[in-house]
């Protein structure tokens, strides 16, 4: 408990002064940008604004959620794998085989999931540049009458920010029910073989057990 409230301490530490450091270099370095170069799509002032707001948060994430989450991922993995071989390590490897199943699972998911993230991302920005600049220019919208128009424009690009994250969803929920058909897939085998180990003498009922919840939890903790 001690060591958990501390890693998740010194990461968000670290996740909050990053962000402040990226997003003041980034500031600088847009503001000493050619006059040309805001001209582009892509460098307006709404993009910019997402940009300074997402990327910065997308930092934040890596160094104080998804490095925690490394972290903490390995250190269960490698306790999980020493107490199941000190148990019982002729069931340990026959699950062990399931772990890899596993890990390529949250990798294909982490991957599918980043893409989905970009492209939502880059319809995020799109949709933050039209609001900006219809407000930026109300006077001129407004003498044109074309507040109708600009409010169909802007429901557009979240109609596909909105489309873009139930694909994800989607995706997420196909990745988390191969996980858990993995987990109840590895308890059936633990219990077939460590009932026959049992049954012949070449185990004991607690060693199976510390032996199963010990790679469930490395398992869990790989996910």
């Amino acid at each position: 408990m001690v060591s958990k409230l501390v890693n998740c301490f010194l990461f968000a530490i670290a996740g909050g002064k990053l962000i402040e450091r990226i997003r003041a270099l980034t500031f600088q370095s847009i503001v000493h940008q050619e006059v040309a170069w805001f001209d582009h799509p892509e460098n307006s002032s709404g993009a910019l604004n997402g940009r300074l707001s997402i990327d910065a948060l997308n930092v934040r994430r890596l160094v104080g959620d998804n490095l925690n989450l490394l972290v903490q991922s390995i250190s269960t993995l490698i306790c999980g794998i020493v107490i199941a071989m000190v148990a019982d390590w002729k069931l340990s490897l026959m699950i062990l085989f399931v772990i890899p199943l596993v890990g390529l699972q949250g990798y294909a998911q982490v991957k599918f999931l980043q893409g989905f993230s970009q492209n939502a991302k880059t319809m995020y920005e799109e949709a933050s540049q039209v609001a900006t600049e219809a407000i930026g220019s109300i006077r001129t919208v407004a003498s044109f009458c074309a507040e109708k128009r600009v409010m169909d424009k802007y429901n557009q690009k979240c109609q596909a920010s909105r489309d873009q994250g139930i694909r994800t969803g989607i995706v997420g929920g196909l990745g988390f029910g191969f996980l858990y058909l993995m987990l109840y897939a590895s308890s059936a085998l633990c219990y077939y073989v460590g009932a026959k180990f049992v049954s012949q003498g070449k185990s004991t009922f607690g060693d199976v057990f510390k032996a199963y919840f010990a790679l469930v939890l490395a398992m869990i903790g790989v996910s």
